[in-house]
């Protein structure tokens, strides 16, 4: 199979945004200063009427957004996820309670945002969102799932927030015919029976490696990309770790919430129910606040990667072992 040109996820935002302005007038782009670090400055060439600069000012931005809501206009709402949802959730807050037809659009997310630092690099963004109810959550792994994602949820009627990345990433595809990307469905990337790895965002693709070296071992390893958080495919996790009986969860996230707690709540809530088993659990995140660095340095050090992935392979194997015996 060839290898595809390796790009962000902001780009297939980019192009989304763009296809879907050409096609309904009633969609505008609000951006807090930041049009080409989020890929719309073709949006704005071609649509300068649709385009609307707020400035270094989120909370207005949201604000300004849910008015054209209101108006009956789709507002993607534009800027860093440190920024958006992260300085400005007060409004975002009082948006989504109202169910106003907003997308909230969360750029440079994650450890991988790199030189950029701490302050930088959204951590909790995902933890801020999957707890707002009704609220559609989506993290796509690579340009192309990007792409689909934002125009998923360009039709649907209520609140959504897009997570995306500065890194330029290797596509699904290279490693494995992908799936069809359906909002709301798990993508089953590889079917095993000794070990589940439920991953979103650049996490996936090292998981797909990582089961790789993991199968040279004699493991058979489950992966399942969890690109929709919110509606979570609930029964797409029971029905694999019911099969595996221990599961990896992998995000760029702060391990505490966000795909993480949602994976476990999941798995917590089934038991004595659809699961009738104990499942052995380990889990990939950061506990601290980042720093500045190399994208592919910072991944390393706080083991969101290949390596990351299978030594808590290890762990867990051992884990079921102990539960089985």
């Amino acid at each position: 199979m060839d290898k595809q040109e390796l790009k962000a996820t902001r780009d297939g935002f980019g192009n989304a945004i763009l296809e879907l302005g050409q096609e309904n007038d009633q969609i505008v782009v609000l951006c807090a200063d930041l049009n080409e670090s989020l890929r719309l400055d073709k949006f704005k060439e071609f649509f300068p009427n649709r385009f609307i600069e707020c400035g270094v000012a989120e909370q207005n931005m949201m604000s300004v957004g849910a008015g054209l809501a209101l108006a009956g206009k789709i507002p993607f709402i534009a800027s860093f996820a440190v920024f958006n949802p992260g300085r400005n959730l007060d409004q975002l807050r009082v948006a989504v309670y109202s169910g106003l037809n907003i997308k909230v659009i969360g750029g440079h997310a994650g450890i991988s945002t790199g030189e950029d630092g701490a302050t930088h690099q959204a951590l909790e963004d995902l933890g801020i969102v999957c707890s707002l109810p009704k609220m559609i959550v989506v993290v796509p792994a690579d340009s192309k799932q990007a792409e689909i994602l934002t125009k998923e949820i360009a039709t649907q009627n209520g609140p959504c927030y897009l997570r995306l990345g500065r890194k330029k990433l290797e596509s699904i595809d290279d490693f494995i015919k992908s799936p069809k990307t359906e909002l709301g469905k798990a993508q089953v990337l590889k079917e095993g029976k000794d070990l589940s790895i439920f991953a979103c965002g650049l996490m996936v693709q090292e998981a797909l490696k990582a089961s790789i070296e993991l199968e040279k071992l004699g493991l058979s390893v489950e992966v399942i990309n969890l690109h929709t958080l919110k509606p979570l495919d609930e029964e797409a996790i029971i029905k694999s770790v019911n099969k595996t009986g221990a599961a990896i969860i992998a995000a760029e996230h702060e391990i505490s919430s966000g795909l993480d707690s949602l994976v476990i709540q999941t798995i917590v809530k089934a038991q004595g129910d659809s699961l009738n088993k104990v499942i052995a659990i380990e889990s990939l995140g950061t506990e601290t606040f980042g720093e500045s660095g190399k994208d592919e340095e910072l991944l390393k050090k706080y083991g969101l990667d290949c390596l990351g992935i299978c030594k808590k392979a290890k762990s867990v194997m051992i884990k079921k072992k102990k539960l089985n015996s």
